[in-house]
């Protein structure tokens, strides 16, 4: 099982050599996709990984950073399908936070006259689990990075995969790492944004707490980290006591 990381910035403004977060779990041939920043779709081809191998599309919320390049994803599968000449359909299913998100998107690809050989799914995520083929289920869980908690509906989610006996979190856009409650007291990797928290602060909170977490990825980078890298790196590692990953475009990670 693999983590490959398509897009590793937040929102913030442009940077050198990284765009907007996208990122997807390779396991037994196929790609579990999650959020779909900028170019996403483009780093993933050059990394010589098959488009058509996706099996879901999971966007964590609605914000431009995270499924800004939606239409470029489905254009290029639609592309590589018309290069291989696939004819075979197929059904891309696709969990969002608002299933509107979809209906723009379609009319859209209607517009640039973008047909496609396959099928979107899509569904409204709610809490609990969204996805499972037997081989990955994906759960979802609100968090408050849009809403606050005492809302009656939600727009931001987290997400949960196990694989292969393993147990993976990704926090999205959180207000807190503490939205991921009691997710984190059983969990072998936590795939944690820096965009709205600092890295060092995160890792205290939780190595105090004597949360289950075993190991940190940070990705959904913002200024914090992107404009002092190496002491910001220096004083996490420091607050965790152990070597952490921070995730770069084009980067893979062996689970």
């Amino acid at each position: 099982m693999k983590l490959h990381i398509f897009g590793s910035l937040s929102g913030t403004e442009p940077m050198p050599d990284r765009h907007h977060t996208a990122w997807a779990i390779e396991y037994d041939g196929g790609l579990y996709w999650f959020d779909a920043g900028e170019n996403g779709h483009r780093t993933a081809h050059l990394m010589g990984l098959d488009l058509l191998s996706i099996r879901t599309i999971s966007i964590s919320h609605p914000h431009i950073d995270h499924c800004g390049g939606l239409l470029n994803l489905l254009c290029a599968m639609r592309k590589l399908q018309w290069l291989k000449n696939d004819v075979k359909a197929f059904d891309v299913k696709m969990f969002l936070p608002n299933v509107k998100i979809w209906d723009h998107a379609s009319e859209l690809l209607k517009l640039m006259h973008e047909d496609h050989r396959f099928t979107v799914m899509p569904q409204q995520i709610e809490d609990g689990k969204i996805f499972d083929d037997g081989k990955v289920s994906i759960e979802a869980r609100h968090n408050y990075h849009i809403q606050t908690p005492d809302a009656e509906k939600f727009d931001s989610f987290s997400f949960r995969i196990k694989a292969e006996s393993k147990i993976i979190v990704a926090s999205g856009d959180v207000r807190s790492y503490a939205d991921m409650g009691d997710w984190l007291d059983d969990c072998d990797l936590l795939l944690m944004e820096t965009g709205h928290h600092k890295a060092s602060e995160v890792c205290a909170a939780l190595r105090k707490e004597n949360r289950g977490v075993k190991d940190i990825i940070f990705i959904h980078h913002g200024r914090e980290l992107l404009n002092d890298y190496d002491n910001a790196l220096a004083r996490a590692e420091k607050a965790w006591g152990a070597p952490l990953r921070i995730a770069s475009d084009g980067s893979t990670f062996e689970l």
